[in-house]
C-alpha cells in the first residue's frame, strides 16, 4: 500500500501540459511587465532604464519561442527544463536589476519559476531554485551596493545612487529570501500532495475496472452454467 501511494515518475502528456502552461504563462507576464513599466515611465519619467529593460523584453520573448521549439525535448530531458528555469530566474534577475534592486517593485516574480519547478520536479526542484533565485538576488544586491557607486563615479562621472540604509537592505533581502524558501517548500509539498493523490485515484480506478470485469465473467458464467443444466 506504501508503495502503491509513493510518487510516480510524471505520465508524458500530462508533463507537456505542464510545459505547455509554463510557455503560457511567460507569454502572459511579458506584456503585463512592459504595460507596468510603461505606466510607471509615465507616472515618473526615469525611474525606469527603458533600453536595458526592453531589451529584457525582448529576450523574454526568445526564450518563450525557445521553449516552445523544445517541447519534445524537454518532455524527455530533465536537464533542458532545469536549464528553462535557471534561465527564468537570471531574467528575473535582470527585471530587478533595471527596476531598483533592491528596492525593486518586481522581486516577487522569482517566485513564478520555483512554482513552476514545484509542478514539474517536486518540492526538491523548487528547492533547487529557490536557493539558486536566492543566490542571485543577494549578488545582485551585494553588486549594488559594492560596484554600482564607484562604477557610476569612475566611469560615468556621475554621483552614487541613493541606496537604502544597509539594514534595510538585509531586512529585504532577508524577508524576500524566507519567502522564496517557503513558497518553494509549501508548492513543493502540495505539487507532491497532488500527484500521490492522483496515483492513488489510478490506482483506485484501475481495481474498480478490474472488479467489473471479473464481476461480468461470473456472471456470464453462472448464466452458462444455467443453460447447461436446461438442456
Amino acid at each position: 500500500a506504501d508503495a502503491a501511494l509513493s510518487p510516480r515518475p510524471m505520465a508524458p502528456t500530462d508533463r507537456r501540459r505542464r510545459l505547455v502552461w509554463l510557455v503560457a504563462v511567460r507569454a502572459i507576464i511579458t506584456p503585463l511587465l512592459l504595460g507596468a513599466s510603461l505606466l510607471v515611465q509615465l507616472n515618473v519619467p526615469g525611474s525606469v532604464a527603458l533600453r536595458p529593460f526592453f531589451f529584457l523584453i525582448g529576450l523574454s520573448y526568445a526564450l518563450t519561442a525557445a521553449e516552445a521549439l523544445t517541447l519534445r525535448l524537454a518532455e524527455t530531458r530533465r536537464w533542458a527544463v532545469d536549464a528553462q528555469l535557471a534561465c527564468d530566474a537570471v531574467l528575473i534577475s535582470g527585471f530587478v536589476a533595471v527596476t531598483g534592486g533592491v528596492t525593486s517593485y518586481v522581486a516577487l516574480l522569482y517566485v513564478l519559476p520555483i512554482i513552476a519547478a514545484s509542478t514539474l520536479e517536486g518540492r526538491r526542484g523548487a528547492l533547487m531554485v529557490a536557493v539558486f533565485s536566492s543566490l542571485l538576488y543577494v549578488a545582485l544586491v551585494v553588486a549594488q551596493y559594492e560596484l554600482a557607486p564607484a562604477w557610476a563615479a569612475g566611469s560615468l562621472g556621475r554621483p552614487a545612487p541613493l541606496l537604502p540604509p544597509a539594514w534595510i537592505a538585509q531586512v529585504t533581502v532577508a524577508v524576500n529570501i524566507f519567502a522564496f524558501l517557503a513558497v518553494a517548500g509549501l508548492s513543493g509539498s502540495l505539487a507532491e500532495s497532488l500527484r500521490r493523490a492522483g496515483a492513488s485515484l489510478a490506482q483506485a480506478s484501475t481495481e474498480i475496472a478490474n472488479l467489473q470485469a471479473f464481476s461480468e465473467d461470473v456472471i456470464d458464467s453462472l448464466t452458462s452454467g444455467l443453460v447447461t443444466a436446461d438442456v
